[in-house]
């Protein structure tokens, strides 16, 4: 990542761009437009002081830095508060081209440029402000990329120069085939437009981001001449990875943006990059470390590229760098001999040198945590730690990823031994963090320690909540608490760390804070590189839960949906070999379908224990196992190449996962308090809430004497809450807390509490309970300082088992154009399927066609897939509606036919006596309308 610290001072030496930015300021631009094609014409430069000039004389200037030569170059030069022209006729092959003009200006606005054709403006800007000494000092040199010009022979090129002061200085116009950004096939689509167009943002930011000829965010850095050295004459593959004025990428930015770049198809760039930092390692003077940022070049970038040693980087590049031999299953991954030198010595000597010392015989003696050295930087991701830290938590967490990831690598290698030791050894780091780094007095783990060996457990940014991310933790309720403690503090982050936010919520199932962030990201839309990678990596791995195993041609999935994205489905993701599409419905129901490629092993997993998993209609007895602590029911099934598998979880317990519900996500129906304001996340006096010390993302805060009431409608069957008095008042509270439910009292504290009081925790059933009220009381002695807290109150939601609509009995005798009803099976009496994909129940019918059943207000959910059945395939044109009462809830945006999509539809029914599905025949004939209400199912 770049350091904040030099960032900061740069900000005013650094120039900002107006409009579209530019390409290779001082390098021969024609040299990566070379690159694009071999069979594209050009490139040509112009040089402009041979062009028909009017107002223009040239001028000479020797380009000098630190009194060496960087160029020597011949302007066109005009006359300030003048207007000059330069005019050529273009005599090369027809083409559409970038055509990229250097030219020598300071001053914001100092000269506008217009370029046309034959009189028609293509481009037009102003100059930036640079901060050259004069126009002699080469970083007052920049250039401006006019993309996508189309030109022919005879064609006329006229570039105008008009000055409000500056006196313009033009060099040359390059005109190089015009390539774009690399394009990508990965699409995702959901009934969630902010989730779609942030994903496209993000998909389309990302490529834009990658060193591609003519890219016009290329082309102004400041000492332009300093991205590149003999080693390293021209642009090498890669993306930024780094502020946009730096042309540039630091380890620990493509490192997070792996995943996304992968998703993008951009391996080829990020192995490219990897390797490069793993060669830096064995470099005299590097023991062992990755240089921090490289250039566009492959040059050490020279603002920073030596400095900020930051503990947790190396072994951060080590673990994403296997995580991409894990999607690609490309073996370069483990053998290439600069990444595999970097692998062992990072398991070696970085670790000696940083005083890991290892006993396999007696763990008791060994030290397994690396430290800080003198003259490095951080021991922590966090550039900005108020003690002076030795040892962090995230760095250890990625020290304990990569040991993982060597044991993998070794195993792979075929080192069986050296594989087992390294597993061990990595067990070991993750139990003596857990024995080492508890603070019990806060009720939370440390974070970092100091050379004395003291702890610090406070709020430390990345220190703090990387080290969940990188999965230290009991994975219980230590790591339940620690977690509420960092959404209690996350509000106060930089744009780069909250872009760990999402992935970080989501690998727990606390799907509710994962979308929250990841919405954030995307509505936002910041320009730090970083985020755009992270909109696409943040669903992939996080909103989707896929996990990749290429080398073993196997993949595994869980949803981490949330209501406001009922279903979501992406295609075209590579695993290896494979061209993957897969859909998620609720956090029940997913769908993998095999685009291409071998047959992929796909472990279809579901939060929660559940009794069965149906697969294409077929009931299997799922095996179980604990993601991040979180209980997953999960099959395996093989996916051939062209094959749709769809499975569903059935009944069972959910293990408290995606049925609980934050009590403050809910609307209240009334809330009064005789002091201030009931409030949402927050205390009564608009605090983090937090009780004898620990911090509560969520929650009630309310004061005495108060009452808050929900109406539950008899949907939850459990009320879960801790309480107590506020830590920001020390003294004089005494409060008594009560749950009532439909009037009757279900709680009252058996004592009064006060600040000194231990946190109550309450847990009461609320089965079949309409109204429910909380309480807080005064007990009597007024209401001075009586600030209490519902902290972390959740309702546990009634389970909803789906009830398959064709398990019951419609109303009078359906309508329909031709055939007759049938029930789990299609009009023609096959099994119902959509585009491949077989359904095990569901309706099946025809146009035109009307299905009424009684709900007598009874669910409050209809979901359904629908399309024409895959038993006809052409002619057929049918509409879906679903009425309530005699209202239209729903009707398909788009008229549906054989080759249609699969659509995916979730209603409201809430209250909804009298269901009506219709099919309808788009007023051109019945003829092959053949319709599914495929996996047809009412929740309550």
């Amino acid at each position: 990542m770049p350091s904040r610290r030099s960032a900061c001072a740069l900000t005013a030496l650094l120039a900002t761009t107006v409009g579209t930015a530019l390409a290779f300021p001082g390098a021969p631009a024609a040299a990566e437009a070379a690159t694009a094609s071999a069979a594209a014409p050009g490139p040509y430069v112009i040089e402009v002081e041979n062009m028909s000039l009017t107002n223009f004389a040239t001028e000479t200037v020797n380009h000098t830095w630190n009194n060496n030569p960087v160029d020597n170059v011949t302007y066109a030069k005009g006359s300030s508060g003048q207007t000059s022209t330069a005019r050529t006729t273009f005599n090369g092959d027809a083409g559409t081209y970038d055509l990229i003009t250097r030219y020598n200006g300071n001053t914001q606005n100092g000269v506008t440029y217009k370029l046309t054709v034959n009189a028609a403006t293509v481009d037009s800007w102003g100059t930036s402000r640079r901060y050259g000494r004069d126009h002699t000092d080469p970083v007052s040199i920049d250039t401006r990329t006019s993309g996508k010009v189309a030109l022919r022979a005879g064609d006329v090129i006229e570039l105008t120069a008009t000055s409000a002061g500056e006196v313009p200085r033009v060099d040359r116009i390059t005109i190089q085939a015009h390539v774009g950004p690399p394009t990508s096939t990965l699409t995702l689509n959901s009934p969630n437009a902010t989730l779609n167009e942030g994903f496209k943002w993000g998909k389309d930011r990302a490529l834009a981001m990658t060193f591609y000829p003519g890219n016009p965010m290329m082309g102004h850095e400041p000492e332009w001449w300093r991205l590149k050295n003999a080693a390293h004459p021209k642009v090498e593959p890669g993306y930024w990875g780094a502020y946009t004025n730096r042309e540039s990428y630091y380890n620990r930015d493509i490192s997070h943006q792996s995943d996304g770049a992968h998703a993008l198809g951009l391996d080829a760039e990020t192995f490219h990059m990897m390797k490069t930092f793993a060669a830096d390692a064995d470099d005299p003077g590097q023991n062992g470390w990755p240089l921090w940022a490289h250039s566009s070049y492959g040059a050490m970038y020279y603002i920073d590229g030596t400095g900020f040693r930051e503990l947790p980087s190396p072994f951060n590049l080590m673990t994403k760098a296997y995580k991409q031999y894990q999607w690609t299953g490309d073996s370069a991954w483990l053998n290439d001999p600069d990444l595999a030198a970097f692998y062992d010595s990072t398991m070696g000597s970085f670790l000696t040198g940083h005083e890991v010392r290892w006993n396999d015989t007696d763990p008791s003696q060994e030290q397994p945590v690396s430290k800080k050295q003198q003259g490095e930087y951080t021991a922590t991701f966090f550039e900005f730690p108020n003690e002076n830290l030795v040892s962090a938590a995230d760095s250890l967490g990625y020290q304990y990823q990569s040991m993982l990831a060597y044991a993998e690598i070794l195993k792979a290698r075929g080192d069986t031994a050296g594989s087992t030791k390294w597993t061990e050894r990595a067990k070991r780091v993750r139990s003596h963090f857990e024995s080492n780094w508890w603070d019990a007095a806060n009720n939370r783990y440390v974070r970092g320690k100091d050379a004395a060996g003291t702890g610090y457990s406070s709020w430390g940014h990345e220190a703090s909540f990387l080290m969940m991310l990188t999965g230290l933790g009991d994975h219980g309720p230590r790591t339940n608490a620690y977690l509420d403690f960092i959404a209690a503090n996350d509000d106060d982050l930089n744009v780069e760390a909250t872009s760990y936010l999402p992935e970080m919520y989501y690998q727990y199932n606390r799907s509710r804070e994962g979308w929250s962030w990841l919405k954030k990201l995307m509505t936002d839309k910041n320009t730090y590189p970083e985020i755009s990678f992270l909109a696409v990596s943040s669903v992939i791995d996080g909103m989707m839960g896929v996990q990749p195993d290429a080398p073993r041609d196997k993949v595994a999935t869980v949803s981490r949906l949330t209501s406001e994205t009922p279903w979501v489905e992406i295609d075209h993701l590579k695993v290896g070999d494979n061209d993957l599409k897969l859909k998620h419905t609720g956090t029940t129901g997913s769908t993998l379908t095999n685009n291409s490629g071998g047959t992929v092993s796909w472990e279809a997993q579901f939060y929660g224990s559940f009794d069965k998993i149906t697969v294409n209609g077929t009931a299997y007895t799922p095996q179980t196992k604990t993601l991040y602590g979180k209980t997953v029911s999960y099959v395996t099934v093989p996916v051939a190449a062209g094959q749709s598998v769809a499975a569903t979880a059935g009944s069972g317990d959910d293990g408290g996962t995606g049925r609980t519900v934050d009590l403050s996500d809910l609307d209240w129906a009334d809330a009064r308090a005789d002091f201030g304001t009931v409030r949402k996340d927050r205390s009564v006096d608009g605090n983090p809430i937090r009780l004898n010390g620990t911090a509560y993302a969520k929650g009630l805060g309310t004061h005495a004497n108060g009452s808050i009431t929900y109406h539950l409608n008899g949907g939850y069957t459990r009320f879960r809450s801790d309480i107590g008095v506020d830590d920001e008042v020390t003294a004089n509270a005494t409060v008594k807390f009560e749950v009532w439910g439909d009037g009757t009292k279900l709680y009252t504290s058996p004592t009064t509490l006060t600040p000194t009081s231990p946190t109550q925790t309450i847990d009461i059933d609320v089965t079949g309970i309409n109204r429910l009220e909380l309480k807080v009381t005064d007990t009597g002695d007024g209401i001075n300082s009586d600030h209490a807290d519902w902290a972390g109150a959740k309702l546990t939601a009634k389970p909803q088992a789906p009830t398959p609509l064709s398990g019951l009995t419609w109303t009078g005798t359906p309508t329909i154009g031709s055939g007759s009803v049938q029930k789990d099976r299609s009009v023609d009496g096959n099994p119902i399927r959509l585009n491949g994909t077989a359904y095990g129940s569901g309706i099946g019918t025809h146009a035109n066609s009307t299905i009424t059943y009684a709900l007598n207000g009874g669910y409050s959910r209809f979901q359904s897939d629908i399309g024409v059945d895959d038993e006809v395939t052409a002619n057929a044109t049918v509409k879906f509606e679903v009425w309530g009462d005699g209202t239209k809830l729903y009707t398909s945006p788009t008229t549906l036919t054989p080759t249609s999509p699969t659509q995916t539809i979730d209603i409201d029914v809430t209250g909804i006596n009298r269901l009506e599905l219709k099919v309808t025949d788009t007023g051109d004939g019945i003829n092959s309308d053949h319709a599914d209400w495929a996996g047809a199912r009412l929740l309550r």
